[in-house]
């Protein structure tokens, strides 16, 4: 049996603890977290360098986190993400960008009032 061990994680935390912070999100990337990305690129502050990329990661996990036939939850990466959209600079985003951030607020908000977090429709079809 083989033991498959990761050297990402270390050598990414090893990035970021030595100021290397865009290098860290894209060998996070890799591993397919957006959340986590956009968590570094947005804690590393408003830099020019960091605020595109993390626009774009934003976009990218809201746009896989919230399609039709996926309901979010109060911890989903969706909401996570939008709770991280609130914090970012309108004026680094595009009118485009502003809009898909704000209707994705609004589809979350409109899934909390059609299927309210504490009902759980695979176990209760009447939710």
């Amino acid at each position: 049996m083989h033991c498959v061990i990761s050297l990402d994680d270390p050598h990414a935390t090893l990035l970021i603890d030595s100021g290397r912070i865009r290098e860290a999100a894209e060998i996070r990337a890799r591993n397919g977290n957006v959340l986590e990305v956009v968590e570094i690129l947005a804690a590393s502050g408003h830099s020019v360098d960091h605020v595109r990329p993390t626009i774009e990661y934003l976009l990218t996990g809201l746009r896989r986190g919230l399609t039709f036939g996926v309901l979010p939850t109060a911890s989903s990466i969706a909401s996570k993400l939008l709770v991280i959209a609130n914090q970012l600079d309108n004026n680094a985003m595009t009118k485009e960008e502003i809009d898909e951030v704000s209707h994705s607020h609004s589809f979350n908000r409109l899934v909390y009032i059609l299927v309210p977090p504490a009902c759980n429709v695979q176990s209760n079809p009447k939710c």
